[in-house]
């Protein structure tokens, strides 16, 4: 039997188990990309620690693990991130990201960050191991002429537009004041200055009395010289006014970016925005997933009223592994240990409930537990259904 240790890397030592194997699993290879500059954007990610599985001595899978905070119903959570999870090709199907993964998860539960999100490479393995999926982002593909009438409505407010990196204060000061008001938002615990200085993307703040009411963070690419396409990863808005400030500097660049690529949260719905839009929807990026790693600690999250018992299961945070009372009363959830249950509850269906992704009737149908008719009708009343956005990508 291979010897078989996981543990935290960093240095030369992380780089060069990360290059390795993060190359060859995300990229078309041959060849891996040129290492200084890859190099230069691994280091300039502040903050992200970096964890490997060991087969008699040698680095055969790794992730990167980036800290984060998280808004869930109303409560902001220390967060733990994964990024990047791969695996030599000979050390797959043999169990070593889930021991990775478990491992992992152990450290960041003693750290106090009693959730975690990811993007999957693929759904069902991380959903076997706790995670829930969210709505899908979309983006909304339309034409930029269908906006040229708001060039002569005279919104008021500007527009300021510089390079991210010039902007990147003013672009933290409005994410971090959406984080509250939005459900699932995840932010960067580090800020991310370095990256940002490259200065790969256009900020636009649309602005109302001094206030930044709305920004876009966006490039213009294409083949075509006056056919390019505006593609905006972020779009977000506080006012009506905000919005459309927003959609009239798109009407700007009709003769030069008339097609227009805007990343969406699922809440969005970009065809009521403006008669004639008609946005096809496409999926923009992988569909974030989410789970809980520590019940004992999502106590104090917005809640309906109500009352009701589980016995949890969890097959990779053992420690969540009990029966438990989930009490709505005075609008916070309270989380105790409790002497019997009314159903079971995988830890899949504790984390639909808590992120609000499904509804309690499917569990069943999913193997995520058992909540009668009238159990799982108190279950919506404490945790409505809801519409996560996670917002980093990583």
């Amino acid at each position: 039997m291979p010897d078989v240790t996981v543990r935290r890397v960093e240095g030369r030592e992380m780089l060069d188990i990360y290059y390795r194997l993060q190359q060859y699993a995300f990229r078309p290879t041959p060849p891996f990309s040129e290492r200084t500059a890859w190099e230069e954007r691994v280091l300039a990610r502040t903050g992200t620690e970096y964890y490997a599985v060991f087969e008699d001595g040698e680095g055969v899978a790794i992730t990167a693990c980036p800290p984060l905070t998280q808004n869930v119903r109303g409560r902001i959570f220390p967060m733990a991130g994964y990024a990047d999870v791969c695996t030599h090709p000979q050390a797959r199907r043999k169990g070593y990201i889930r021991e990775l993964m478990r491992w992992c998860q152990e450290h960041f539960r003693d750290e106090g960050r009693p959730v975690s999100s990811l993007y999957p490479f693929r759904e069902s393995f991380y959903g076997r191991m706790g995670y829930v999926t969210f709505p899908q982002s979309r983006q909304a593909l339309f034409k930029a002429d269908v906006l040229l009438p708001l060039l002569k409505r005279g919104l008021g407010g500007e527009c300021e537009l510089c390079l991210i990196g010039d902007g990147y204060d003013a672009y933290l000061d409005y994410v971090r004041s959406m984080q509250p008001r939005v459900h699932g938002m995840a932010l960067f615990e580090h800020p991310q200055e370095k990256s940002a200085q490259e200065n790969r993307a256009w900020l636009l703040l649309a602005k109302a009395g001094g206030q930044v009411d709305g920004l876009m963070v966006y490039t213009i690419r294409g083949n075509e010289m006056m056919n390019y396409t505006l593609q905006a990863t972020r779009f977000y808005y506080r006012t009506a006014q905000g919005k459309y400030l927003l959609l009239e500097w798109l009407a700007r660049h009709v003769d030069q970016a008339g097609n227009v690529r805007l990343w969406l949260p699922a809440f969005e719905q970009p065809n009521t925005w403006f008669a004639d839009m008609r946005p096809k929807l496409e999926p923009a990026f992988v569909a974030p997933m989410g789970r809980v790693l520590d019940v004992t600690a999502i106590g104090g999250m917005e809640v309906g009223p109500g009352r009701f018992t589980a016995e949890v299961t969890d097959a990779d945070c053992p420690w969540n592994n009990g029966t438990y009372g989930f009490d709505g009363a005075g609008g916070r959830l309270m989380v105790s240990r409790a002497a019997e249950a009314c159903c079971r509850l995988g830890i899949q269906g504790l984390s639909a409930l808590v992120y609000g992704t499904n509804d309690p009737a499917e569990f069943p149908i999913r193997g995520w537990g058992t909540p009668s008719p009238e159990v799982a009708a108190v279950m919506r009343t404490i945790f409505p259904s809801r519409l996560p956005y996670l917002h980093e990508h990583y």
